[in-house]
This record gives structure tokens, C-alpha cells and sequence, in this order.
């Protein structure tokens, strides 16, 4: 059994998509790849920006406050139409990386920016199912959504979901970074100044991380209650951003010892004791304990993937001692599992299952029941796709920039000779600069473009992306213009060209 697709907002069907590009020569088809990257960049922006209060041109200002995220305008089959705080965080970090590249002069994004911020102040101070903003560690600060008028979301959910918090506090970090680069000031009379976010939205944040960072809670799917990589990832690196906010602005030195010391037994957590790291597994397990009460045969999840993006971001903090970046073995060996699972559990990717040097429509995990509005098999999600692209890309961008040699190991040796070739080889050390290293670089880079090419033959004609494709016909189907696809793509896109900058 399928479920049923919106036909009016699918992309090219599989057999389609094919035989079109079957009749393409193979420079056409580049030059109309190039094009849709183009065109699709500045969709996928305007799309997020449509889906937030005071910057749409699309959504009812009565029904949407100002700096309001939505996650899709979908109110039926699935209703969407609420504000998350994982989404939210995530989603700002793409205005925040298109106001830097403004050198900070657009004016209309830092008000967005600040909106959220502000918002995010208000949200955190409303007692809700998963608790008060008042008691000592600030429970409240658990509940994952609202509704988008700034109100309590009361009905039944998946509480608490503990990746917010931090989430947001790295989002704010980063824009605090920008405003610091170029010497700009806050806008907001509300928000004021550094001391006054820290104080006032930061430390809250950080209290809350700071308690519950080794207790169960929802995973960002939103449906298993335990202990996940991706949450813990993302304390690590809140507490990391928010131990550089305290030192400059917290006079109490035991909260800033606790801050230390919780970062100190995350990161061990992590490494060790969670069981994210099994030597018994050459990929990262997501939830550990659904591997050990068998829900779960390897633990494989696009999380991982997503949870080593969003921990680490070079450029505006090195974070060199968060683990599992993207040059990770692990984490490329864990890319690796996903995509050769995927190659075959999804019918779509027929064409590309003996064919290594394609990348391949990416869902959430194995195991996936959830269609876009129920239950029934799971789906490729354009979120999945685009963020291992855009892991490829940083991949080179981190090795370019900082002119590292990459070691070829049993655990990534697989990955690499799938779409380079048998001469890639564990033991041998790729050295910055050599012909070797320079061929292994370019065959990132187009092997991630076969990711997002992928994401061109599903998303419609005009741009729009849902938050699903059906793995028999590749219509797009679950939640339309999801906010968070429209930010995955864009990310994936930005990093291409920074990347392909570095060439030029």
C-alpha cells in the first residue's frame, strides 16, 4: 500500500525523469543542471522566507506573528502549520549564513533574524505541557512546538524534545559572531545588547541543557523516547558556544564550572558511554537503545548525518574538539551504509543501483513507516538527499581550506572507491596538492552533485519541494513547501558554490 499523491504539486515521475534525460546530450545535460541550480537557490530562499512571519508575502499576518518559522503552510494531510523549535533554529541558520554573505548590510534579514530571536524570548517564558519556565531547570523549555500566533500548543505529542534549546543557543551564537565581525549593533530595543540575549535567552537555554543532556527525550523525528546522537551532538555544541558567551558575561563561576563540567562528561558520553560509537559497528548508531531491544538492526539513521553538519561550522568556530565532523571515518562510513541500504530499499533508485557513482534518493532510516500524513512505507526525504551532498561538499571545503592530507582507512575505503575507483586504497595518505589528492577532491564534489541532481528530478518545475517523494513514482508527497527542505537544499547548494569558488 502507497499513499495517496497531491499530483498537482509532484516533480518528474521516475520513468520520465529518465527518458528525458536519455535524449540530453551530456553537456546539455550539465548546462540545464547549472541552470536549475541557479534558479533553485533563489527559489529555495524565497520559499523560506515565505514561510516566515513578517517576511512572507503569502501568509496572514493575524495568523502568523512576526518572526514566526513555519514549518510548512500544510494545515491538512499532514497539518504542519505550527512552529518547532528544532526547525526554527536550523531553518535561521540559513538567513544567518545569506547575511554574512551581505557583509551584514541586508537589512531586512538581520530584522528577520532578530524577530526570531525575540520570539524565541517569549515562546521560552510560556508554561506548557512539557512544564514552567520558572522551576529550577526550566522544563518548559522541552515543549517542541507552538502554535504560530505565539500561543501554547496543548494537545497530545512527543515530550519533550530536548534538542531545541541548544539548538537555538548555537543559532544565536552564530549571529552574535556576525553582528561581532562586522560591528554592528542589535536593532531590537527588546534585545539590546550581547549581555542582555546571554542573560535574558541564552543562559535559560543553558540551564536546561546543562540538566537534562544525558536524559531520554524525543528524537527530531519526533518519535522514539530515549537518548539519540543528534540531540547530544547538539548540546555539545551549545555548551561549547555557550561556555564563550558566559565567560564574557556571567559572574557566577560555579555555573560557568558546571558548564565545563557537563561538556566534559557529554563529550565522554558520546565518545563512550552512549554507545553512538560501538567498536562492534563501523557506522554511528542514531538511538542505541533501539539496536538493543531489537526495533532496530543497525541503527542506521540520516540523523547522523545531519547531526555532524549542524555540531560543527568552521566558519565561525573551529570546534575542533567536537568529534564526528565530516571528514570522520565513522561519519563517511555511516553515509556509506545509508546509501547502499537505500540504493535498493527504494525502487526509484532502479536506475542508479548498480551505478556507485550516483548518488541516491535518501530517507530518513530502514525502518520507516511514516508517508507524509500516516503510516503505511517510508519515503526519500529531500532533507536526507540534499544533506549528504552538502557533507561532500564541506568535506573539500574543510580539506581545501585548512590543506589537510586525507587518510584513505578500512572504514572509508569502501565509500570512496565506490564512485572513484579500486585505487583508492586503505593505508594510503592522500597529500594536499598531489594530482592523487586534486582527483580525489574533484570526485567529491561531482559525486555530491549527483545528490542534488536527484533533488532537480523530484522537486516540480517551478521549485517547490515537499517533504517527501514517493519511492515507486517520485511524486512529491507529505507536508508541501516544508520549510526545513527548502533550508537543506539551499545549505547544500551554498556549499557547492563555495566549494567549486575554491577551484576557480
Amino acid at each position: 500500500m502507497t499513499a495517496k499523491v497531491d499530483i498537482r504539486r509532484s516533480g518528474v515521475p521516475k520513468d520520465a525523469s529518465a527518458s528525458i534525460k536519455e535524449t540530453m546530450s551530456e553537456n546539455d545535460r550539465a548546462v540545464d543542471f547549472e541552470h536549475w541550480i541557479s534558479s533553485e537557490e533563489k527559489f529555495a530562499f524565497k520559499g523560506i522566507l515565505n514561510n516566515i512571519g513578517g517576511a512572507s508575502e503569502v501568509l496572514d499576518k493575524e495568523q502568523v506573528k512576526d518572526g514566526v518559522i513555519v514549518a510548512s503552510p500544510s494545515k491538512e494531510h499532514p497539518n504542519y502549520f505550527f512552529q518547532w523549535i528544532r526547525d526554527a533554529a536550523l531553518t535561521v541558520r540559513s538567513l544567518i549564513y545569506a547575511f554574512e554573505e551581505s557583509k551584514g548590510s541586508n537589512g531586512k534579514l538581520r530584522g528577520v533574524i532578530e524577530a526570531y530571536i525575540e520570539t524565541s524570548y517569549h515562546l521560552q517564558r510560556l508554561s506548557n505541557p512539557s512544564g514552567s519556565f520558572d522551576d529550577e531547570f526550566k522544563s518548559g523549555l522541552g515543549e517542541p512546538k507552538f502554535m504560530t500566533n505565539n500561543t501554547v500548543f496543548t494537545a497530545n505529542w512527543g515530550r519533550p524534545q530536548s534538542d531545541g534549546p541548544g539548538l537555538r543557543i548555537s543559532t544565536i551564537y552564530m549571529y552574535i559572531s556576525v553582528l561581532r565581525k562586522f560591528e554592528l549593533g542589535f536593532l531590537s530595543e527588546l534585545l539590546k545588547d550581547e549581555k542582555t540575549i546571554y542573560e535574558n535567552i541564552v543562559k535559560p537555554d543553558l540551564i536546561y541543557v546543562s540538566h537534562v543532556w544525558n536524559k531520554p527525550a524525543f528524537d527530531l523525528w519526533e518519535e522514539i523516547y530515549s537518548t539519540h546522537f543528534f540531540t547530544s551532538m547538539s548540546h555539545l555544541r551549545a555548551l561549547n558556544d555557550g561556555i564563550n558567551l558566559a565567560l564574557k558575561y556571567d559572574s557566577d563561576q560555579s555555573f560557568i564550572e558546571k558548564l565545563y563540567s557537563t561538556y566534559t562528561q557529554l563529550l565522554r558520553y558520546i565518545e563512550f558511554d552512549a554507545g553512538y560509537n560501538s567498536p562492534q559497528n563501523s557506522h554511528i548508531i542514531e538511538t542505541p537503545s533501539l539496536v538493543h531491544n531489537g526495533k532496530r538492526s543497525s541503527g542506521l539513521d540520516s540523523a547522523t548525518v545531519l547531526a555532524s553538519l549542524h555540531a560543527h561550522n568552521f566558519e565561525f568556530s573551529d570546534y575542533v574538539e567536537i568529534p564526528f565532523d565530516v571528514n570522520d571515518s565513522k561519519v563517511l562510513n555511516t553515509v556509506n551504509a545509508l546509501t547502499l541500504d537505500m540504493r535498493k530499499r527504494y525502487p526509484i533508485n532502479s536506475k542508479r543501483v548498480n551505478n556507485f557513482k550516483l548518488g541516491v534518493a535518501t530517507g530518513r532510516y530502514p525502518e520507516d513507516v511514516y508517508n507524509g500524513d500516516g503510516t503505511s512505507e517510508g519515503n526519500p526525504w529531500f532533507i536526507c538527499t540534499a544533506s549528504i551532498a552538502e557533507l561532500f561538499y564541506r568535506l573539500v571545503y574543510k580539506l581545501e581550506t585548512r590543506k589537510l592530507d586525507f587518510a584513505i582507512t578500512t572504514q572509508n575505503e569502501l565509500l570512496f572507491q565506490s564512485f572513484i575507483g579500486s585505487e583508492v586504497r586503505a593505508g594510503s595518505l592522500l597529500k594536499y596538492g598531489t594530482p592523487d589528492y586534486h582527483k580525489f577532491v574533484q570526485s567529491n564534489i561531482s559525486y555530491a552533485d549527483t545528490y542534488l541532481q536527484v533533488v532537480k528530478d523530484h522537486a516540480d518545475v517551478r521549485g517547490h519541494l515537499s517533504e517527501q517523494f514517493n519511492k515507486y513514482n517520485g511524486f512529491m508527497q507529505g507536508a508541501k513547501d516544508l520549510t526545513w527542505s527548502y533550508s537543506a537544499v539551499w545549505n547544500a547548494i551554498r556549499w557547492r558554490k563555495k566549494t567549486k569558488a575554491l577551484f576557480q
